[in-house]
């Protein structure tokens, strides 16, 4: 949903007043349902995050998204410079799901992710924002997702140290004749 809701439309929009009769068709899922569909060819292109695994598909990495800790401005956390993967076991977590990419975060740190003080998931980036700005807890999101927050001033992130920064990529078939549209 990072890509799909926030890093495309202005790609989108750009596109569609280059090429205003083409009505691009927009396909949101997981990395693999997303891989999935675009090595059956049902779709054009896809965009994932990481690396295909896939060996019919072409992966590009097309840009870098960094998460960090958010929190509500009146959180502990929101006073720190950063946080370290240990300063993260302090504090009440909430997740939009279990996440490969903190997960493996926390463990490369040697920290097992069961540490976390983990208080909620929820199944959308806008419901963990609005629960984040509550007070409640901290979550590890993309910069992207909350840019709007962040300037209104209802969040702060907090840099992790070190860094937690995941590819974007772009997949498409090895073995087919794109057009020029695509």
């Amino acid at each position: 949903t990072t890509i799909a809701d926030y890093l495309l439309p202005p790609v989108l929009g750009a596109y569609k007043a280059r090429f205003p009769s083409v009505v691009p068709r927009l396909f949101v899922a997981n990395s693999d349902a997303v891989q999935r569909r675009v090595a059956e060819r049902s779709l054009d292109v896809g965009f994932i995050e990481g690396d295909s695994h896939l060996p019919v598909l072409v992966t590009a990495v097309c840009c870098e998204d960094e998460l960090l800790v958010t929190c509500a401005p009146t959180h502990p956390m929101a006073k720190l410079e950063s946080a370290t993967p240990e300063s993260l076991t302090h504090y009440a977590n909430i997740s939009r799901e279990p996440g490969e990419v903190v997960d493996h975060y926390l463990q490369m740190a040697g920290i097992a992710p069961d540490t976390l003080q983990r208080e909620m998931e929820l199944g959308s980036p806008e419901a963990l924002k609005r629960l984040v700005a509550t007070g409640l807890g901290f979550a590890i999101m993309s910069r992207a997702t909350v840019a709007n927050e962040i300037r209104l001033r209802q969040l702060v992130q907090v840099p992790l140290m070190p860094r937690l920064v995941r590819s974007m990529s772009v997949v498409y078939p090895k073995e087919r004749i794109r057009s020029q549209l695509v």
